[in-house]
């Protein structure tokens, strides 16, 4: 009997010490980029990533993103969302599909945009003239 009083302590401690995962944050309208200051205008380019204390970065642009987390070493150490282009659902940037262009003015001039499927992708890579990617794609994509 006690040994199932002590199985039930020790389940019900481990999933109340379970970190749940970050979820992304809506933008407030005074948010500026966490890299390059400008003010967060058009949705449909932007990015957050959340590090492991729990602080939420906005960018204006993916490639911004990018480029803060590389200059900080937190590729592997923050969670990161993505809008998407069409929609301006947040997804998870791991598993968004992304299109690079020239065509795509997106404010720093990246010219990256993301969406949830393939098949979107494809159809904005021959709408911009573009090609398609993964989250991996984007640090090779970025300066």
């Amino acid at each position: 009997m006690w040994v199932k009083q002590v199985l039930s302590v020790l389940l019900i401690a481990g999933i109340a010490c379970r970190s749940p995962r970050p979820q992304p944050v809506e933008f407030h309208p005074s948010d500026v980029c966490s890299l390059c200051k400008m003010a967060i205008s058009e949705k449909r380019y932007a990015a957050e990533l959340i590090d492991r204390q729990g602080q939420v970065f906005p960018f204006d642009d993916l490639g911004c993103m990018v480029r803060f987390a590389r200059e900080r070493g937190l590729r592997e150490q923050a969670a990161f969302f993505v809008l998407d282009y069409e929609t301006l659902q947040w997804i998870e940037a791991e598993r968004a599909v992304y299109v690079r262009s020239d065509s795509i003015a997106s404010p720093m001039r990246h010219g990256i945009i993301a969406v949830g499927d393939r098949r979107r992708a494809e159809a904005l890579a021959d709408r911009f003239r573009g090609r398609i990617g993964s989250f991996a794609d984007l640090w090779t994509w970025v300066p």
